[in-house]
């Protein structure tokens, strides 16, 4: 019987058990070897047939033999590999991805791999990815494999994309970004030609719109890029030579980039300057300006900002961006309805404007102590010296700003040289998110989205009661400002027009417009709409593009970029009031 021994070296085998183990380990190795030789030789399903033409794999469930190289690696989950040699028709792809966490740390791009496992779709059920998962076997067969390489252009339908699912590809046109929401996380969305814009920003509402939506889908791709460290570029930048594997994350395709070259780059647009002799008012809306307890603490709050260092980081963008503008009259949404106390987050942003203009400013504060009965509301700030409020504030509060859109908030105001009155209004209206799924409100897939009857009906309710506070007041000179969560064409801005309003940007500055991007498309969502009296008085109105174009967790190029969401609307009027 063999025995062991247990020396200062450690467990040792007789001389004969060892010899035997060596012959035997030996054979062993070696048989590995064969088996491996012979998973490299074994006949193998093409990936395109595991792929199939579908948008699911007609294999689901099956063990297949597959071959390719490796194109790209995805720490701790897996990797890619295409089969180059096999006939790419078009209606399939040839690459598939492996679920194999180990072999993702141990392989390099241009190996040759076979290897055996269970054909899945992984994924949501919207859009999931064909791969191999529960590999039981794999093997490397050949190293410093040249990576494949297929020409590919925008615009690609789904089932153009889904023909290319885990293909390296190469895009051989410029590619605009259009959405750097997640670029902190190295992510972008690209598009072919020019950033993409919001079907009813330009088109009615109906069919027109969803060809627009079918058309922004064809041209837009989300990518990753080949190096995240890189200094964030703003929406409207572009990159040419683009290669990369078309991924998926889980939910949606990516394109996995190795790698672009930087073309256009896109500055910090600073702002218009004042009109001289004008007085400038600027709606904003503030992301969330929730200050805590107003003491220092209180984070995080029910909206906003999670800590004080936020908070602190979000005052100090708001304040270096209202210091560039030095606005007489600012009109804001999303601010934090808790009154107008010493602690309230209304008084955080009033000693903010004084900080950045360095003149007193007022708030408009209503009776009650607090407007409505949401966690934001609007608010209004004036500078002391260039207005006088005339007579109480005044708000709706009629079913429609119960409880789906804010109370509007009206002032009138006269500057205090003249007797030349205007009057105020700022609002918010319902936005487009928590849709129904059945009733008025519900989605129309007409382009307008979910509570487009609320809105309209909003503003419905809005014209009559601005009439009769401009009629109360002797004036035909007023001002309606916000966001109105609605685009250029949809009905409640429609809605505006017929009751007599001017948008004044689209008057002043033209169209194309936009303040907001969703999913990377721009549109409108805030606006200055005048009576026709009031914008004989306009002398300048424009949207300052800070926000929507440029990465939100970024250290940015200039200390205003990215205070908000929504870019601000400013417009500067001339009714002998000095700023």
């Amino acid at each position: 019987m063999p025995r062991f021994r247990n020396n200062d070296k450690g467990l040792a085998l007789a001389p004969g058990l060892l010899f035997i183990s060596l012959f035997i380990f030996g054979c062993g190795e070696q048989a590995e070897r064969s088996r491996d030789a012979e998973l490299c030789h074994a006949a193998t399903t093409p990936i395109t047939e595991i792929q199939g033409s579908g948008y699911r794999t007609p294999l689901l469930g099956s063990r297949q033999v597959v071959a390719g190289t490796v194109t790209r690696i995805v720490p701790d989950s897996g990797y890619y590999v295409e089969a180059p040699g096999e006939s790419w028709p078009g209606k399939a792809s040839r690459a598939v991805f492996i679920d194999h966490p180990a072999g993702s740390g141990i392989l390099e791009a241009g190996q040759h791999v076979a290897l055996i496992g269970e054909v899945a779709e992984l994924g949501s059920q919207r859009d999931t990815m064909t791969a191999l998962t529960g590999i039981e076997r794999w093997t490397v067969c050949e190293s410093s494999l040249p990576l494949p390489l297929t020409e590919a252009r925008l615009p690609l339908d789904n089932r153009q994309r889904e023909a290319l699912e885990g293909m390296r590809l190469v895009f051989t046109q410029d590619l605009a970004v259009t959405d750097v929401y997640s670029r902190y996380r190295g992510e972008v969305t690209l598009s072919a030609g020019s950033p993409l814009r919001i079907p009813t920003e330009d088109t009615a509402p109906g069919e027109g719109a969803r060809q627009a939506a079918r058309s922004n889908r064809n041209n837009g791709i989300d990518a990753r890029l080949a190096d995240p460290a890189t200094a964030p570029a703003s929406v409207g930048s572009s990159y040419r030579l683009i290669n990369g594997v078309l991924g998926h994350d889980g939910r949606d395709q990516i394109l996995l980039m190795d790698a672009a070259e930087v073309g256009a780059l896109v500055s910090p647009p600073p702002p218009e300057a004042r009109q001289a002799g004008s007085l400038r008012v600027v709606n904003a809306n503030l992301l969330n300006f929730f200050n805590g307890d107003g003491r220092g603490g209180g984070f995080p709050t029910e909206r906003g900002a999670e800590n004080p260092r936020e908070f602190n980081q979000q005052q100090s963008r708001i304040r270096a961006a209202l210091a560039e503008l030095q606005p007489d009259l600012l009109a804001v949404q999303e601010l934090e309805n808790d009154g107008y106390g010493p602690h309230s987050a209304a008084q955080s942003l009033e000693a903010l404007l004084e900080k950045a203009v360095e003149e007193d400013f007022a708030v408009v504060a209503v009776p009650a102590g607090r407007l409505g009965d949401d966690v934001i509301s609007v608010g209004l700030f004036y500078r002391t010296s260039a207005l006088t409020p005339v007579g109480p504030p005044r708000t709706l509060d009629s079913e429609q700003f119960r409880h789906l859109s804010r109370q509007p908030l009206a002032q009138l105001f006269r500057e205090p040289s003249g007797d030349e009155t205007v009057l105020v209004a700022v609002n918010h209206l319902k936005s487009k998110g928590g849709c129904p799924d059945d009733g008025p409100n519900a989605n129309r897939d007409d382009g307008q989205g979910c509570w487009n009857r609320a809105r309209t009906e909003a503003v419905s309710a809005l014209l009559p009661w601005l009439q009769d506070l401009a009629d109360e007041a002797g004036t035909d000179r007023v001002l309606v400002l916000g966001d109105m969560n609605a685009y250029r064409m949809e009905d409640p801005i429609r809605a505006l027009r017929e009751g007599g309003y001017r948008e004044l940007v689209e008057t002043l500055s033209g169209l194309p417009q936009y303040s907001y991007r969703h999913f990377g498309q721009a549109g409108t969502l805030d606006y200055a709409f005048a009576s026709p009296a009031l914008a004989e008085s306009a002398r300048q109105a424009f949207i300052w593009h800070i926000n929507s174009d440029w990465p939100r967790n970024m250290d940015l190029p200039q200390p205003w970029l990215r205070m908000s969401d929504h870019d601000p609307v400013v417009v500067d009027l001339d009714f002998g009031a000095q700023p």
